[in-house]
This record gives structure tokens, C-alpha cells and sequence, in this order.
């Protein structure tokens, strides 16, 4: 006799369960479509926009896929700035506590201001940390906003890592020719192909400034390890281990910079050269 009330009971819980299930669903599925959708990859972003502007002339579009790229190449770069500054960060507070540690223990190799150097590299690096959170939140804002609140600036970025795009044209004719350009040259005046000639030549110009940013990359990095690996073994100089990290800071920076530079010179070029192709 006691098994029937324990089944109603059983009945009872499985069918609120269902109804909190259907709730839950029903309620992520409102969130999804009210904006929080993650950003797609940069790609599926373009073909997003393109779709939304569908029927738009072709330098109209060609505009939006540049707006977009530049946004996406914006936080990118930034997203990935802010991490070697989060590492700096992580690098100057142990510093800052070990010299304190050693002064406080009368050592003499450290002095006050060796101790106030470090300091002023971590409070700097706080405050491009704060510029940086801030430019990025800006920007997924901008980014945001194109799509028509198709998706929240505050969703998950699928693509969060900066890549060179691919360019490897060594001179003008033969980007020219494989762009597919030769067959419309005749329809176009010689005022246009200049915008294109300086186009071509201003991805080459930040190619060569993104290759040389790279070599840098590798040589402050094997710098950084080494001065960090020093001061902690206590044979390091509190004052090399300050130069290094500002020098890791700006190198890598600069490097990130250069990506965002020449992969916005490539799409620069692409939005000129959409008016000859007649694509976005």
C-alpha cells in the first residue's frame, strides 16, 4: 500500500523536473536570440554582413567587409596585447615582492629605488591594462552594432588570435594579374589603378615592418626567459630584470601592432580593388 503514494510522489517530481527543463530551454533560447550569440569567426562574419547588406552596391559592401575586418583585426591584436601585459604584470608583483623581501632583509644589492622602479613598470602596465580592456570593449561595441544586435559585444569571440593573412606577391603585375584585375584594366582609368599601385605597395611596406617585428618577437622573448630565470635563482640585477620586461612589453606590442597593420593594408587593398572586380 505504501508503494502507490511513493509512485505519486516519483510522478510528481519527474513531471516539475520536465517543466524546469522546458523552462531552462525556453529561456536560453530567448537569451540566444536577444544577442548573445557568440561572434562568429571572422569569415562567417563577413559572409554575415554581406548577407544583411544583400542587393547593397558593390562599394557599399565592400566598405562594411572592411569595417568588419578592421573591427575583428582591432580586438584581436588588442586581446592579445592585454595577455602579455597580464604576464609582465605577473612578472613585475613577483619582483616587486622579492626586492622588498631582500631590502627588508638589509641585502644590499637591492636598493629603495631599484624596489620604486618596479613599481612604476607595474603601475604602467596597470594602466595600458585599463586602456586596453577599454579600447577592446569599444570596439566589440562597434562590431556589435553592425550586425543589428544579432549578436551582444559581450559574447564569446570564437576567433581571439591574430594571424598574418596570406600575402606573398613579390611585385605589382603579378598581384595585379592573379587578382584577376588584367582582364578589366582597359575599363578603368589610370587615376584608379593608382590608388591601387599605392595600395599594393603600403601591404608590401607593412609586410616587411611585420617580418622584421617577428625576428625581434623571438630574440625578446629568449631575453625576457633569461633575465626572469636570474632573478629568481638571486644572481639577477633588479635593474636588467626592469629593462627587460618594458622592452618585452613594447617589442611584443609592436609585434601584435604590425599584424594588425598589414592585415588592414591587405583588406584596404581588397575594398579599392572591389570596384574593378565587381565582388566585395
Amino acid at each position: 500500500m505504501s508503494k502507490n503514494p511513493l509512485r505519486g510522489v516519483m510522478k510528481l517530481l519527474v513531471a516539475n523536473l520536465a517543466v524546469l527543463l522546458l523552462i531552462s530551454t525556453l529561456f536560453l533560447s530567448s537569451s540566444m536570440a536577444g544577442g548573445t550569440e557568440p561572434l562568429p569567426g571572422l569569415q562567417k562574419a563577413v559572409e554575415d554582413i554581406r548577407s544583411l547588406y544583400k542587393g547593397k552596391e558593390v562599394s557599399f559592401l565592400a566598405e562594411k567587409e572592411y569595417q568588419v575586418r578592421k573591427y575583428y583585426y582591432q580586438i584581436q591584436s588588442k586581446i592579445q596585447r592585454l595577455e602579455i601585459l597580464e604576464e609582465v604584470q605577473e612578472h613585475f608583483e613577483k619582483a616587486v615582492t622579492k626586492a622588498e623581501e631582500k631590502f627588508d632583509s638589509g641585502e644590499e644589492d637591492v636598493s629603495q629605488s631599484a624596489i620604486t622602479k618596479l613599481k612604476l613598470g607595474l603601475a604602467g602596465t596597470l594602466t595600458d591594462i585599463i586602456e586596453l580592456d577599454s579600447d577592446i570593449k569599444v570596439a566589440r561595441l562597434s562590431l556589435a552594432g553592425m550586425f543589428k544586435e544579432s549578436y551582444s559585444p559581450d559574447a564569446k569571440m570564437q576567433d581571439s588570435e591574430i594571424k598574418p593573412v596570406d600575402f606573398k606577391f613579390d611585385n605589382y603585375e603579378s598581384w595585379f594579374k592573379e587578382s584577376a584585375l588584367a582582364t578589366v584594366r582597359d575599363e578603368h582609368s589610370s587615376n584608379n589603378e593608382l590608388e591601387l599601385r599605392t595600395g599594393y605597395l603600403r601591404a608590401v611596406e607593412n609586410r616587411g615592418k611585420l617580418d622584421l617585428a617577428r625576428k625581434n618577437r623571438k630574440i625578446t622573448r629568449a631575453l625576457l626567459v633569461s633575465e626572469v630565470a636570474n632573478y629568481d635563482f638571486g644572481i639577477g640585477d633588479p635593474g636588467d630584470l626592469f629593462e627587460a620586461l618594458i622592452i618585452y612589453t613594447r617589442v611584443l606590442s609592436g609585434y601584435y601592432d604590425s599584424v594588425y597593420n598589414f592585415n588592414l593594408a591587405v583588406a584596404q587593398l581588397n575594398r579599392v580593388k572591389a570596384p574593378w572586380t565587381g565582388k566585395p
